[in-house]
């Protein structure tokens, strides 16, 4: 099992463990093929939603992490963003 964190600039989105991956990253595709645009992304709750002005000097990485099978690992749980570093 693996967590995605998208990386938009300064700000670091982890994506829901259950998200369609290819369909996100063709939405923030799209966002920068029109020269900008409005990206709604998935969040693990139905209360918060997150949206993102995607332009074509905007840059986004994708990171991707393997979630280790036995919790208590060094490696922090998705949805635990108590260890992520502040940028």
């Amino acid at each position: 099992m693996h967590a995605i964190d998208l990386i938009i600039g300064d700000y670091v989105h982890r994506l829901p463990m259950d998200v369609d991956e290819a369909a996100v990253l063709a939405q923030l595709m799209a966002g920068i093929l029109a020269g900008g645009g409005v990206v709604d992304l998935p969040t693990a709750s139905t209360s918060a939603s997150v949206s993102v002005l995607i332009s074509p000097g905007v840059p986004v990485f994708v990171e991707r992490m393997e979630i280790p099978d036995a919790p208590g690992e060094e490696q922090a749980l998705p949805g635990d963003h108590s260890q992520w570093p502040f940028r």
